[in-house]
């Protein structure tokens, strides 16, 4: 057993010393909820989130940077209908045994046990109370078709899966092993029912096979990997097929836990809490019997309050875990290092203040933001001076709080937006019946960095090879910041298309910075075009786009140009897409000469770029030994059919399409020939020319 010390923040806290952000509110959304629960996005891992406060349907919430000026809201919200599917797995069980001699054997707390619990008596009761979601979490990976895989978990002990594509705003059941089903009638040893005589029995028998909580982990192979805990305190590992359609492996831990209310993995810990309030970290590990060993019991006092909130971070500067998990208005962290073994714990709590947290979420590996019932969220900051371990708390003032409570908060995937959860916590403010179902959600900020900042910081964030997609919420936040003319102006002087300068050589670094332009670009011309349709200031920004447009497409056609050009012999396919970027290139030239006349007032901006893009285009052609360039392309006529944006071939029609999932231009299928137009072949992750999105593959049904 490791050594633990201990460092105590009395009262309210400490102040950090440092002045107190505020949240900035960037849009605001209703969402209706049967129930009112804290903690009440049951999974949130930034950019998606999933809500358990719906009795007959699973509500999720998906980040987007599609939002548009009349629906601003960065998320899309995708629902499930429960009421539908509604198995009742332990019914099979009681049905077995004799309730009404069980319930006469009972003594009075036994009586009141049995009664007060659906789950025991519900073969026999007139009126079955509703079941409610008791979890709702997203698996780590994907199904073989790309579709996200969802899996919920009500009262009853029931687990469905659901799947959908990606920024679909519906969940659809997937036909699936029956979790369960499998757990009852397969994976438990069998019981004698006509042994089963009075509660105790019956209550070891149905909890053995009742399902109160699940995880996912990430599994090591194609497959998927679930963490069950039951209500008897055992833990299930079960390694599932790519599909979901089959069990091809289980391992199971008895522990002295009572029923298991929370589960929470991060990397390769998984942190366990039950209804008595006993708080566990175990470690997933393959070389073990059961996979899972017990790394510390961080609470084992029976204080009967549940774990509903915990959060695990790792911080690579000191090489250690943090886990924090909150209890009743306290916040209790402690330290673990990385290795583990022989070394020495950290612990500390602090009193966050009022009754009761209500939300908590990481705003990075050592530091939290924490909603309860007050007129104002906390942000908590880890002191970890070598054996100093504290917490220290800063209040973030929210008018909102002055009639609304915090049921939850989640910070997006790379800290940059705050989403809040409220329910109205005033009488008079529920008026109407369904108010008191509407949950308001509000996203915004905490940081004091103005637009620049925040492009300049997804600027350093990105990289050539790799797609945008997982900065969705940078995306989001600068649509947001536009449509609510939050520092306007700061857009419209980002990067004039005047100050880019075209050398003779392209550079990837040029291409990111014209992408991100491309974002920006885009948000304002739809800004306008809602305000100012068909007038001439509308008409500068789409004018402006379509210069912007032809800088990135002759950026890129220069870059996959300049890497053929240092081969000695060129391949069937990159000779064919050669001469199909090079048409287009001086198309578009054409094009710009011919739309910006002398009167324009992008004319001269245009004009200098065409002359150095023309001139080192022609260089590029006299070096690939093509003789004299396409000059002469009609700039109206465009190529024919619809053309891979990449390498400018034409896409034969099919059945299938390779497209962008943010701007959904397509390119080849055939991804290994283009490939060939990129330095590190192999490696190469291609993204979109113009939006710097990821591509996927879509089969048209017919």
């Amino acid at each position: 057993m490791t050594s633990c010390t201990e460092t105590t923040i009395s009262g309210g806290g400490q102040d950090s010393g440092k002045p107190n952000p505020q949240f900035t509110v960037l849009a605001q959304s209703d969402i209706r909820q049967d129930t009112i629960e804290d903690f009440l996005a049951s999974h949130a891992d930034g950019d998606f989130l999933a809500l358990i406060g719906s009795k007959s349907s699973v509500v999720t919430l998906e980040m987007t940077h599609k939002n548009t000026f009349s629906a601003p809201f960065s998320y899309i919200l995708a629902d499930f209908e429960c009421s539908a599917v509604d198995p009742r797995p332990l019914d099979v069980l009681a049905n077995q045994v004799n309730l009404e001699s069980i319930y006469e054997s009972c003594n009075v707390l036994e009586a009141q046990a049995l009664a007060l619990e659906p789950v025991y008596t519900s073969v026999c009761s007139a009126a079955v109370p509703p079941a409610k979601l008791r979890a709702v979490k997203k698996a780590n990976g994907l199904l073989p078709n790309g579709n996200l895989l969802l899996a919920s978990l009500n009262t009853r002990g029931s687990i469905i899966f659901m799947s959908k594509p990606s920024e679909y705003p519906g969940w659809s059941l997937l036909e699936s092993l029956n979790v369960a089903v499998i757990l009852r009638d397969n994976l438990l040893p069998p019981m004698k029912s006509s042994k089963i005589n009075n509660f105790q029995k019956y209550q070891a028998f149905m909890d053995r096979a009742w399902i109160t909580m699940f995880a996912w982990l990430t599994s090591q192979d194609q497959g998927h990997a679930l963490v069950l805990g039951t209500a008897n305190g055992s833990l299930w590992l079960l390694s599932l097929s790519s599909d979901v359609q089959t069990l091809r492996e289980h391992k199971v831990l008895e522990t002295s836990l009572d029923r298991i209310c929370f589960l929470q993995a991060f990397e390769d810990l998984l942190l366990v809490g039950d209804v008595k309030g006993t708080i566990r970290l175990y470690r997933v590990s393959t070389s073990n019997e059961s996979c899972l060993v017990l790394v510390k019991e961080l609470w084992s006092k029976a204080d009967r309050m549940g774990l509903q909130r915990g959060v695990i971070t790792r911080c690579p500067e000191r090489g250690c875990y943090y886990i924090t998990c909150c209890k009743a208005a306290h916040l209790l962290t402690w330290c673990m290092q990385v290795s583990g073994e022989n070394e020495e714990w950290l612990e500390t709590r602090l009193y966050v203040g009022g009754m009761k947290i209500t939300g908590l979420s990481a705003l990075g590996h050592n530091s939290y933001v924490v909603g309860n019932i007050s007129k104002n969220l906390h942000r908590i900051q880890i002191s970890h001076e070598g054996q100093e371990f504290s917490l220290k708390k800063q209040s973030i003032p929210m008018d909102m709080l002055e009639n609304f409570e915090v049921l939850d908060l989640s910070y997006s995937l790379n800290g940059n937006l705050l989403t809040v959860f409220l329910n109205r916590n005033k009488e008079y403010m529920n008026s109407h019946l369904w108010q008191r179902s509407q949950i308001v959600v509000q996203v915004g900020k905490l940081q004091d960095e103005n637009a620049e900042e925040t492009l300049a910081r997804l600027a350093k964030k990105l990289e050539f090879n790799e797609p945008i997609n997982p900065y969705t919420d940078y995306l989001a936040e600068l649509r947001m910041k536009i449509f609510s003319q939050k520092e306007l102006q700061t857009y419209l002087n980002f990067s004039p298309l005047d100050s880019f300068q075209f050398a003779e050589d392209a550079t990837d670094s040029q291409l990111l910075k014209l992408k991100i332009k491309y974002h920006v670009l885009q948000a304002i011309a739809h800004l306008h075009s809602n305000f100012l349709e068909l007038t001439e200031h509308a008409r500068k920004f789409l004018d402006e786009m379509e210069l912007l447009l032809a800088m990135l497409v002759t950026t890129h056609i220069r870059l996959r140009l300049q890497f053929l050009r240092t081969l000695s012999k060129l391949t069937p396919f990159q000779e064919e897409a050669a001469k199909s970027m090079f048409k287009e290139a001086f198309r578009l030239i054409n094009k710009l000469k011919s739309d910006f006349n002398e009167n324009h007032p992008l004319k001269c901006t245009t004009n200098a770029f065409v002359e150095h893009i023309s001139t080192h285009l022609e260089i590029l052609h006299l070096k690939l030994g093509g003789g004299n360039p396409p000059k002469n392309m009609d700039p109206e006529s465009e190529m024919p059919g619809i053309r891979c944006c990449v390498s400018y071939l034409e896409i034969s029609l099919s059945l299938e399409r390779r497209y962008c999932t943010l701007c959904d231009r397509q390119i080849l299928m055939e991804l290994e020939n283009l490939q060939e137009l990129y330095e590190h072949n192999d490696s190469q992750q291609i993204t979109c020319p113009f939006c710097h999105g990821s591509f996927t593959e879509e089969l048209l049904n017919a």
